[in-house]
Formats: structure tokens, C-alpha cells, sequence
């Protein structure tokens, strides 16, 4: 094996770095001299300290880099004191607002509870961001949110499994609100919210009278409606409303119990369309249980249970069009909280509902002075079942509004009653021994296609040839089908 000399090595590596760096030729160089081998060491040992030098510098603009990343990732959790606001700008969890808040006046962790907090600001979510509260993943088991603070959504929001409340912390229990809504409470405002849910969560003593803070309120915002929003297998009560909502769409309410809400537990308003409500059990509300409200639009109420409101169960209000009520249970409804509602609205379907225990079951009416919001008319209610009631169909100043098919048990009263120069339109049903009351004004009623009638066991007519009417003021009649 053959050794080179280290001085021959240094030399010939320096001399291939002079050929690169000039282009000079070997035949060029002249062989060094003793004193060149010592200069050329102490250059090779100087550009070797000048590389370490380099990439010591490197490493530390890496880590300054990674420094100002860190300090922004911080702030997207901030904390306004002037709004005493925490304000999401990114996507985050309710761990990672604990962790960058860390300030018990802001944000206390009640340790000795186990997952509860105490928010003492507003939660803002803005525009573009996902914030998620989840038992399972952040631990949180219970907000309580003190004063009129609130969750305010911009962007979008995903609670599960978590209970949200008020909270006074002098009586160390929710706030409790008065029957005008006049205290000022914790809320959740979703506004031009971008979609999101709350799961298998409670939310309970939130809202005011005061818009957009009734309770979970997706309400008026000038930049826009919220939407793709759903609430599932989760408790809401003891709110100034349970949910309220302005112009959003994709709405989805399934699967829920509201109870003892203040005034109406589940009221999309104001435009609101592409929405369904179902499934859900409403009952014990201090108002109406479930309304939609001016030029609602593609509602569905399907498959609710209602019972002991003080309100209407199901309502069509001011406008609402094109939408549907059906195979809904509904009971224990009183006085003027009829069953099923609907007021003002036209060209929908009610159909398949099982109505007891009440005293009027369907009730399609107007208000004797007609305003912007047009008559009751174009409905269609048919294939309704009703038991235990005093009344079952009532019209009041409506008309073109068709019933069919629908099936009668035990009804003390009326089967049908007409008022305020109402009309009706009966096709396709079988009486037996039905009573139809005519009250004030001059109210219309018409049978087509139900074969022969009797009419006060003396008339007969064969409305599948004519329709039979009879205009009917201050006046009853009793109907029969023939028998075949």
C-alpha cells in the first residue's frame, strides 16, 4: 500500500481548488515551497471556520424563523380588553384557548369540578375559522358563561357533547330571565356563520330579549345569512328562545327535546328556507313550540311530538309558503294553542298528523284585516287523523284551502267550523255523523267528489256529479256518507 505525505496532499487539493476557482492549467503551477505548504493550510483552515461560521448563522435565523412562527401561531388566540373579547382567528380547539389565555379573570378552570369553566368574556369565532368544544377531545364538560357575554360565530363552530348555561356567580347557579326578557344573559349568536353543529350537548338558560341574543340565534346580519347549520340529540331549555334564526338555510333540527323555553322554543324567521325539523320532542314551552315566520320558505315539521304549550305546536306564520307539516304526534294542546297553526301562508301541505287530546286540532286562518302577508290559501290538509278534540278543522277569513281524507274519532263539537266569511273546500271524505258550524259572516262550504251525502237526514246529493254548497251564517248542519 502506498502513503502520501500529508504535505503532498494539502498541496494537491489547494491546487485543484486554485485550477477551479481560475482556470489556470497544472503546467502553470509551480511546485510549492515549504513556506507555500504552511499558507496553504492555514487557508483551507480558515475557509473551513468561515463554513461553520456560516452555518452557525443559518441555523440560528432557523430557529429566529421558527421563533416568529410560534408568536404568531400565539396570536391567533388573542384577547381584546378593550371588547373583553377572546377572538379566534384560526382553527382552534377550547384546550387551545386554556392554553393561550391562561388567565383565570378571563377564563377560569374550576378545578375541583372536573372539565368546568368559567368564561367571563365573549368568544368570538371570525370569519374562515372552525372552533371545536368537545368533551371527548378538549375535556370540557360544562361553560358557564357569567354576565351578557356570549359566543359570537362568524366562522364555524362544532359543540359536542358539552353543556353551555349562564351563570351568576353570587347565587353559583344559571341566571334565571323574567317573562319579557328583560335581564341580560349569556348568548350564542351565530352570525353569517358558515356552518357547524351542536351535538349530543345541553344549552340552557341563555337569551334575552334583545336581537341576536334570544338563546342559539342565527339572526339578522346586514353581511349576510348563516347557513349548513344542524342541532342534534341535545337538550335545549330554559332559554329566552331555543333557537331563532333570520335568513339561514340548510338548517337542520333533529332528534332534540326543548322544554320550558320562555317564548317560542324553535322559530326560523324572516327568509328562512331549505329547513328541517324533526324528530324532536317540544313540550312545556311557556309559547308557541315551533313556528316559521315571514316568507319562510321549503320548511319541513316532521315527526315531532308536542304537547303542553302554551302556544301553538306547529305553525305557519306571515307568508310562509311551499312547505310541509307532517306525520307529527301532537296532544295537550289547549284553548287557542291549537295543534297545528296556520296563518297568513299558502300552497302547503299538512298531512299524516295525529292530533288528541285538544280542544280545535287544525286551524287555518287570517287576521279579519288583510295586511301585506295575504290570506291562508292554496293549503291542503289531508289524511290528518283526530281524537279527543272539540273542535278538529277551523277556518277563519280563509279560502281555497282543500281538506281530504282525514279520519275522525271521538270530536265533542265540530268537525268543521267556519267563520269570518270563511270558505272551505272538502273533496275525497267520508262522513259519518259529522257536524259543520257556520258562525259569523258569510262562510262557504263545498264537498266534491265523496260520493252521496245527507245532509240533516234529508237531503241527499251526489257530489262525485255536482258539488254540493251551502253558504252557512250563524248556522250548523249534520252529514252522513250513504251507504253503498
Amino acid at each position: 500500500m502506498m502513503f502520501i505525505p500529508k504535505a503532498f496532499f494539502i498541496t494537491t487539493v489547494a491546487a485543484i481548488l486554485i485550477f477551479s476557482m481560475t482556470g489556470m492549467s497544472y503546467q502553470q503551477v509551480q511546485p510549492p515551497s515549504d513556506d507555500d505548504e504552511e499558507s496553504i493550510e492555514e487557508a483551507i483552515e480558515e475557509s473551513i471556520d468561515e463554513e461553520e461560521s456560516i452555518e452557525e448563522e443559518d441555523e440560528e435565523e432557523s430557529i429566529e424563523e421558527e421563533d416568529e412562527e410560534s408568536i404568531e401561531e400565539g396570536e391567533c388566540i388573542d384577547y381584546d380588553a378593550a371588547e373583553n373579547t377572546i377572538v379566534i382567528n384560526c382553527n382552534a380547539s377550547f384546550l387551545d384557548v386554556v392554553q393561550a389565555i391562561n388567565d383565570p379573570e378571563i377564563l377560569e378552570e374550576q378545578e375541583e369540578e372536573g372539565g368546568q369553566y368559567l368564561l367571563n368574556a365573549n368568544l368570538q369565532v371570525n370569519d374562515g375559522v372552525t372552533f371545536a368544544m368537545a368533551a371527548n377531545e378538549d375535556g370540557l364538560q360544562y361553560l358557564k358563561i357569567t354576565g351578557a357575554n356570549g359566543i359570537i360565530v362568524n366562522g364555524r363552530i362544532e359543540i359536542s357533547g358539552t353543556i353551555i348555561t349562564s351563570w351568576d356567580t353570587e347565587t353559583d347557579s344559571p341566571v334565571s330571565q323574567t317573562d319579557t326578557g328583560s335581564v341580560p344573559r349569556a348568548f350564542i349568536n351565530l352570525r353569517i356563520s358558515e356552518g357547524g353543529f351542536i351535538e349530543d350537548s345541553e344549552v340552557a338558560y341563555l337569551g334575552y330579549a334583545a336581537p341576536p341574543r334570544r338563546g342559539i340565534d342565527l339572526g339578522e346580519s346586514t353581511d349576510g345569512p348563516s347557513h349548513d347549520f344542524a342541532i342534534r340529540n341535545s337538550r335545549i331549555h330554559d332559554n329566552w328562545m331555543g333557537f331563532y334564526s333570520a335568513g339561514a338555510y340548510n338548517i337542520t333540527i333533529d332528534g332534540n327535546e326543548f322544554f320550558s323555553n320562555i317564548k317560542y322554543a324553535v322559530d326560523p324567521h324572516t327568509g328562512t328556507h331549505n329547513m328541517t325539523v324533526s324528530n324532536n320532542k317540544v313540550y312545556n314551552n311557556k309559547d308557541i313550540a315551533v313556528i316559521c315566520s315571514l316568507d319562510c320558505y321549503d320548511i319541513i315539521f316532521e315527526g315531532n311530538e308536542v304537547y303542553n304549550n302554551a302556544g301553538s305546536g306547529l305553525m305557519f306564520s306571515r307568508a310562509t309558503h311551499d312547505s310541509t307539516i307532517r306525520n307529527n304526534l301532537i296532544y295537550n294542546q289547549y284553548e287557542s294553542a291549537y295543534p297545528i297553526s296556520i296563518s297568513e301562508s299558502q300552497n302547503n301541505e299538512i298531512y299524516g298528523n295525529d292530533i288528541s287530546n285538544s280542544t280545535t286540532g287544525i286551524s287555518v286562518h287570517n287576521p279579519v284585516q288583510l295586511d301585506e302577508d295575504g290570506m291562508s290559501s292554496d293549503n291542503r290538509i289531508y289524511n290528518n287523523t283526530f281524537d279527543g278534540v272539540q273542535n278538529a278543522i277551523r277556518a277563519v277569513t280563509s279560502s281555497d284551502n282543500t281538506f281530504s281524507n282525514n279520519i275522525f274519532g271521538n270530536v265533542t263539537d265540530f268537525h268543521y267550523i267556519l267563520t269570518s266569511n270563511a270558505s272551505m273546500d272538502i273533496e275525497n271524505q267520508i262522513f259519518d255523523m259529522a257536524n259543520v258550524r257556520g258562525v259569523s259572516g258569510a262562510n262557504t262550504l263545498s264537498i266534491r267528489d265523496s260520493g252521496t251525502i245527507i245532509i240533516d237526514n234529508t237531503i241527499d246529493h251526489d257530489t262525485d256529479i255536482e258539488p254540493y254548497t251551502q253558504v252557512l251564517s250563524g248556522q250548523s248542519i249534520n252529514i252522513n256518507s250513504a251507504s253503498e
